[in-house]
């Protein structure tokens, strides 16, 4: 079954990346304007198909999703794996860096965190296959493409491969409210994998001890935690923080961010 992906900028970011594989690109409207059209340009240089249809046939496909007259049907996307990412971090020789959710289900907190992870330098995300979302059309539009970038491995038990990571040197942290020491007290300049919980439950108690530390981040008020993926941005730009200290100039070079509108 075709993998399939709405929206302009979603899009255009499959199409740039090497790994994923289109069938045709469907447009809805027969006068596409500036962006539709950058779209178009892109697939015409990668030789992907484009074929006009109709909006109403898009409303169906997307089944509500906001597709903004553009859909790409691409070959199921692939899920990395484990010894591949592993093998790919060795190469680069540089502070190990991923991101493990422990149970993530709503596709725009997973979304944003594969966004945030893949700005922040990640070698990519963990997850398991039963009880979490995975990659949908809905969480590569969240991500704004970065889903179709960051390496997203799926296994079917976070505590084994905590201790596959383990053996290769990597020092496995926790997020958790309950945690009395904070992030900032924490060395995060070493091959690290962080993990997070699921929203409202955290991480699993078998995950939790499977873990070498926890910690929290510090609050104030009458709330008691942070959404999952703002938590996931606070810590994984810490760890970027305090890398980059340790680097004159940083590595790899940082580049001026923005905030996007959408």
């Amino acid at each position: 079954m075709p993998q399939i992906i709405y929206g302009i900028h979603p899009v255009k970011e499959a199409l740039k990346s090497p790994h994923l594989q289109f069938q045709k690109i469907l447009v809805g409207t027969q006068k596409p304007h500036p962006p539709i059209q950058s779209v178009l340009d892109l697939a015409i240089k990668k030789q992907v198909p484009v074929t006009f249809t109709t909006k109403e046939i898009l409303n169906q496909m997307a089944k509500g999703g906001l597709h903004q007259n553009v859909i790409g049907l691409i070959k199921e996307t692939p899920y990395a794996d484990l010894g591949g990412i592993l093998s790919q971090w060795r190469k680069e020789e540089v502070k190990a860096l991923f991101l493990i959710l422990d149970g993530i289900q709503d596709p725009q907190n997973f979304g944003s965190l594969i966004r945030t992870a893949l700005g922040c330098g990640a070698h990519g995300i963990i997850i398991p296959k039963d009880r979490a979302v995975g990659i949908t059309p809905s969480v590569v539009r969240a991500s704004a493409g970065a889903a179709l970038h960051l390496p997203i491995v799926r296994v079917v038990n976070i505590a084994t491969v905590i201790d596959a990571l383990k053996k290769e040197g990597i020092w496995v942290y926790g997020a958790s409210g309950e945690a009395k020491d904070l992030i900032y007290n924490f060395d995060l300049n070493i091959d690290l994998a962080i993990v997070i919980g699921a929203e409202g439950k955290g991480i699993r108690p078998l995950v939790k001890k499977k873990c070498d530390r926890l910690f929290s981040i510090p609050m104030k008020g009458p709330i008691s935690s942070f959404n999952a993926s703002v938590s996931g941005g606070m810590i994984l730009y810490e760890v970027m923080r305090q890398r980059s200290l340790h680097n004159n100039p940083p590595l790899p070079p940082f580049s001026k961010g923005g905030v996007r509108g959408d």
